[in-house]
């Protein structure tokens, strides 16, 4: 059987059908509470979600804690005993499982709380914070994505990875930890202080340096000014999609230190918990097709990718039996998933044009710093017969220093504005926990344009 990056089409379609199904069937539908109540409430069950995953409307944190309770992510989390894991454990690990009972009793629990047992946590949310679990099992399935994170890379077990990183209880942080013990290189996390991150550098002959995007440029003429040795590295990773002008900011940092290092992108979308790369500047960063399922769709209305990007980012976690993720709304945007062979002569779908965080940005608004979801304020208002058309605009007041969330409405024929106004203010509140700085009434063709997030809403240029 050819690798797990060069399998053809249809084999990635098959082994993802049949990893689907031993998710849905034997994992999330018989063992998670939410998606049981959530099947139930739809109408559906395990089997025909995995027939035609699309049937299924994807979800987010405000679904699973609708009330801004973190307490709420419990319900996602699969809770199966040793009797639970008999019936639906696959029949090779069982029959292993069993056969190991008759040697050594006491084996029989071990192997079960493996697969069931949260035994390490993250923290996650970009509206609210919440925890994703994972037991042992799905941390040998982290360690081996990272394996195979560093061969996208291109980095080898010879490598000496220095991550200038904060030790914090996040995927990303984790992700890193395990995918450079996955692959057998050597690696210091010594913090995210320039002292702290020279000191390491001064230790181990670095080749790859980990920085997080928003601060990389920062944490690099630090560095530099601290006399940080830098000559060894070959490869930066920048920790978190970078755009184009963030990229661009890294690489004059990089100039002005005397040295012209790859610079590559990996990134872990948020909730899930498998850490994605480039082969090279520009290329993509690439998924794992037997391990997950990533697609896009729109993100005001959830549906299906229309090809009007930019759209979400939308995972299904496979093999993983902490938090079970299905069809999990990421926050984030991206312009495309291509199919088609990468430069690399890998044939796994990868991401283009992502743009972190992009449907939850933190803005500076008057009551304080939150995280805002858009896609909570777009549904407030798609689909309501009370309006013709509208736009949310999103950015700086042009009064002061703070952010503004301004709701533009065009009123269907023989609406009352004032009424009109007032009730998408209530709905938008209801929705999504903010009250919009402004309900502004236009007329049809008035709407005002910017920067397109999606469809309609925009970012204030």
């Amino acid at each position: 059987m050819s690798s797990w990056d060069k399998r053809s089409p249809a084999q990635q379609s098959k082994d993802q059908q049949a990893a689907l199904k031993a998710q849905l069937v034997d994992a999330v539908g018989p063992f998670s509470p939410f998606w049981r109540g959530r099947f139930k409430a739809v109408g559906t069950t395990a089997a025909k979600a995995a027939a035609d995953l699309t049937s299924i409307a994807p979800v987010g944190e405000r679904d699973v804690c609708p009330d801004g309770d973190p307490n709420g992510a419990a319900s996602l989390v699969l809770q199966a005993g040793e009797s639970g894991w008999a019936l639906h454990a696959d029949g090779p690990r069982l029959r292993r499982a069993m056969a190991s009972r008759i040697a050594r009793p006491d084996s029989y629990q071990a192997v079960v709380e493996a697969d069931t047992r949260p035994t390490s946590f993250v923290f996650a949310g970009l509206g609210l914070r919440y925890p994703i679990a994972s037991t042992r099992a799905d941390l040998d399935v982290v360690a081996r994505a990272g394996a195979r994170l560093w061969q996208v890379l291109g980095l080898s077990r010879d490598d000496v990875l220095v991550a200038a990183m904060a030790p914090e209880a996040s995927a990303t942080y984790q992700g890193l930890n395990l995918a450079a013990l996955g692959a057998g290189s050597p690696a210091m996390f010594p913090g995210d202080d320039p002292d702290e991150v020279a000191a390491a550098l001064r230790l181990v002959p670095a080749t790859v340096l980990a920085l997080h995007t928003d601060t990389a440029e920062e944490t690099l003429d630090d560095l530099d000014e601290a006399g940080a040795p830098m000559n060894s590295v070959t490869t930066v990773l920048l920790v978190g999609a970078p755009s184009d002008a963030e990229r661009a900011a890294v690489r004059e940092a990089l100039d002005r230190a005397g040295i012209s290092p790859r610079l590559l992108a990996v990134h872990v979308p948020e909730g899930h918990r498998l850490l994605w790369g480039e082969c090279a500047e520009g290329t993509g960063l690439h998924t794992y097709p037997d391990l997950e399922i990533v697609q896009l769709v729109d993100p005001e209305t959830g549906e299906t990718n229309d090809g009007e990007g930019p759209d979400e980012v939308v995972v299904t976690q496979l093999c993983l039996r902490g938090s079970a993720l299905l069809r999990w709304r990421t926050g984030d945007l991206a312009d495309s998933l291509l199919t088609s062979t990468c430069t690399c002569g890998r044939t796994v779908p990868r991401l283009t044009g992502v743009r972190r965080h992009a449907l939850v940005p933190l803005l500076a608004l008057r009551s304080g710093h939150r995280g805002v979801d858009l896609r909570g304020l777009a549904a407030a208002l798609d689909g309501r017969a009370d309006l013709a058309d509208w736009r949310i605009v999103v950015g700086p007041s042009p009064r002061d220093d703070h952010d503004e969330v301004v709701v533009h409405v065009v009123p269907s024929a023989g609406e009352d504005s004032a009424d009109l106004a007032v009730a998408v203010a209530r709905d938008v509140r209801a929705a999504a926990g903010l009250l919009p700085t402004q309900v502004v009434v236009d007329e049809p063709g008035q709407l005002p344009d910017g920067d397109r997030i999606s469809r309609r809403v925009h970012q204030r240029v």
